[in-house]
């Protein structure tokens, strides 16, 4: 932050560009975007090398590995509390200060996907928006939303009909704008081929009946996701950026939904306030983030704009957020970067001699100590531009994109390739050797196929049996530690009423439980990565043992790469609000109505229950599944692959070396062959 930097003393920030266009080339080159998009283009490169020297059927699946590589969209996350500026800060992110509304209602359970220069799958989409369907929306408002369940759950009937009084209010609201069309539109979609602010009103913000805007917001209550695709010149890559409704929702109606919205990404942008930042209600957000990498994070501290002194008061806010992540079992050495939507916004619409003499004063307060060394090289522009924080956080996020989901995409894609290029070493070799008469086939194609069948079935059946057993003894010793802790919870709950009456104040964390299932998860997770890494080993060993059986040759430093394993989406549920976690009235008049504190025990270790099994579940079932299937369809997936590389090479090897050359010419055969050397080199460097 360069918060220890020396400070100016005058008063006002330098002449420069205020009130002029920006200039985009200077702001929006962002080195962590431009890494990325120079790495795919170096790999494509290599693709397009390695097309000129293969043949037809070759060149077919490297077209298939380039358009692979092409589709590559990393995405980030937006999450926050509502009025954090999460829009605002999305709108400077993508260089459009106007394009999503910043005025979103409490009530919108609405992510917004803004995909930046990737192509719509639909000609003339470039909008997209997605109803509920009736179940979903009847589980969203029905029995008052999520706290509801909770209140119904502990008997809470005052606070339930209260809850249920406001949900049928947004259920006849909704019904009100769509009349007879509303039942109609759920589960159904609609398309536009065109993205402005008027259009998105309709969608993702409140309606206001006072001032008489009935469009707006008309279609708010039932839309359950937006899809926008845009282009973007100074953006160098496609990307996928999404916006989230906020946490803080007094009936939790939004919250699976940014849950589910996380989970799509790698990357996780939480913004807040600088006003409150990690208040109780940031808590949620703390669980969302607790179970990522630290790498896949970032915490944005927006709103700085908004304070006198951001100078002194920046660091206090920095170690204040500090000690709240350590104590919540958050990751450490998550980046937190400070700074202002706002001014962003300001910059990009050429009006920063526009803000409010307040905001003037905190960024010359706050640009002084972050940016002491350039106050007198930069235009005001610049200054303001830096300090309102968007160029270190692209830049920050990029380089999470690129060590993330871009170079795991690029090392599944160059180890394909390298297969097929060495799949054609080999065949070269073969010719070589037939053509000096020094080669005898020692395997027909119908016993090649049963060699690879019977690797095939080996291989899968190890894999399947080793997780089997992993799975099992996880699935053991979370019912076991799952126990452990509802009794725990239901004996202190006790103990306390005993000690203190229902008076005093009651809280027990579920903090414990949720770090034990999540480091229980990164040990399974741990063992079953390293066991897809033996049996996916073993697998390509024998495969490369079966070439030299095959063709009775060994060619020098051959081997097959082992394929990559999908990326596993991190156990995000485990963040969920339960009643444990809520501090609300209803506690106090469900132990008044239990006569006797051991009479309700079991009640109290019913409802818990009824909270954390679907976490639980989900731990073991979903996610392990998951993690199950996506290690076997790889291994699947890479066994064809195989097959149809050696059967090919069988048939390819029938062509004589005279019939090559003749196809080449001699100089363009041996041209081929060094090619085809430097090809392997350059897609080993992005295969490690």
């Amino acid at each position: 932050m360069g918060l220890g930097a020396k400070v100016q003393t005058d008063d006002q920030l330098p002449a420069g560009a205020a009130g002029t266009e920006p200039d985009y080339s200077l702001k929006r080159n962002f080195p962590g975007l431009g890494r990325i998009a120079d790495s795919i283009q170096k790999f494509e490169d290599v693709l397009r090398d390695f097309v000129t020297i293969a043949d037809p059927e070759t060149s077919k699946k490297m077209t298939r590995i380039l358009q692979q590589v092409r589709e590559v969209e990393p995405s980030v996350t937006v999450i926050g509390q509502i009025k954090a500026g999460k829009t605002s800060l999305i709108n400077a992110m993508i260089g459009s200060p106007e394009l999503l509304p910043t005025d979103v209602n409490p009530w919108t359970s609405v992510v917004t996907s803004l995909h930046i220069n990737t192509p719509s799958p639909e000609l003339n989409v470039r909008a997209k928006f997605k109803f509920f369907d009736e179940a979903e929306w009847d589980k969203l408002v029905s029995n008052g939303g999520r706290i509801g369940q909770l209140a119904a759950r502990a008997g809470a009937d005052d606070e339930l009909e209260k809850l249920r009084l406001q949900v049928v209010a947004l259920r006849e609201k909704a019904q009100a704008r769509m009349g007879r069309k509303f039942e109609m539109l759920l589960g159904t979609e609609h398309r536009y081929a065109t993205v402005d602010d008027v259009l998105l009103r309709r969608y993702v913000c409140v309606g206001d009946e006072e001032l008489g805007d009935g469009d707006q917001g008309r279609f708010t209550d039932i839309t359950k996701s937006a899809d926008l695709y845009m282009d973007r010149d100074d953006v160098p890559i496609m990307v996928c950026v999404r916006d989230t409704p906020g946490v803080n929702d007094t009936f939790m109606m939004r919250e699976q939904i940014t849950i589910n919205a996380v989970r799509d990404s790698r990357s996780c942008i939480v913004v807040l306030s600088a006003h409150q930042a990690l208040t109780t209600m940031d808590m949620a957000l703390i669980r969302l983030i607790a179970h990522r990498q630290a790498r896949e994070i970032i915490v944005f501290v927006n709103r700085i704009d908004e304070l006198p002194d951001p100078a002194n008061q920046v660091p206090e806010i920095h170690r204040a957020i500090l000690e709240t992540l350590e104590k919540n079992n958050a990751p450490p050495d998550i980046d937190i970067i400070y700074g202002s939507a706002q001014w962003a916004n300001a910059v990009l619409e050429g009006k920063i001699d526009e803000m409010t003499d307040d905001s003037t004063e905190s960024a010359i307060n706050w640009t002084r100590a972050a940016f002491a060394d350039k106050m007198n090289a930069w235009s005001a522009e610049q200054l303001v531009w830096h300090a309102s924080g968007v160029p270190a956080l692209l830049d920050a996020l990029g380089q999470r994109m690129y060590e993330g989901p871009v170079r795991e995409a690029l090392q599944k894609s160059a180890r394909q390739a390298l297969n097929l290029a060495q799949s054609l070493d080999v065949v070269d070799q073969v010719r070589i050797l037939e053509s000096d008469g020094q080669l005898n086939r020692t395997m027909t194609p119908e016993q090649l196929d049963h060699e690879l069948k019977r690797i095939e079935t080996v291989s899968i059946e190890k894999l399947k049996q080793m997780t089997d057993a992993v799975c099992k003894d996880f699935t053991n010793r979370i019912d076991q530690s799952y126990e452990r802790f509802l009794e725990r919870a239901t004996n202190s709950l006790i103990e306390h009423l005993q000690a203190n009456g229902e008076d005093a104040t009651w809280h027990y964390s579920p903090l414990g439980l949720r770090m034990l299932l999540s480091s229980s998860y990164q040990v399974v997770l741990k063992k079953m990565h390293g066991i897809a890494a033996e049996v996916n080993s073993e697998a390509a060993a024998k495969i490369a043992d079966l070439y030299g059986q095959t063709f009775s040759i060994t060619v020098e430093g051959f081997k097959i790469e082992t394929p990559v394993v999908s990326y596993i989406p991190p156990p995000i549920n485990l963040g969920q609000t339960i009643a444990l976690d809520l501090q609300v009235s209803w506690w106090k008049g469900w132990w008044q109505r239990r006569r006797g504190y051991q009479a309700f025990a079991q009640d109290f270790y019913d409802l818990i229950r009824a909270e954390t099994d679907p976490i639980i579940n989900d731990l073991k079932t979903i996610q392990i599944g998951l993690f199950r299937e996506r290690t076997q369809d790889t291994l699947r997936d890479f066994l064809q692959e195989q097959r149809e590389l050696l059967m090919s090479a069988l048939a390819s090897s029938e062509i004589s070396m005279e019939e090559m050359k003749e196809l080449f010419g001699v100089n363009a055969w041996e041209d081929r062959q060094q090619c085809l050397t430097s090809i392997m080199e350059d897609l080993g460097a992005f295969a490690e």
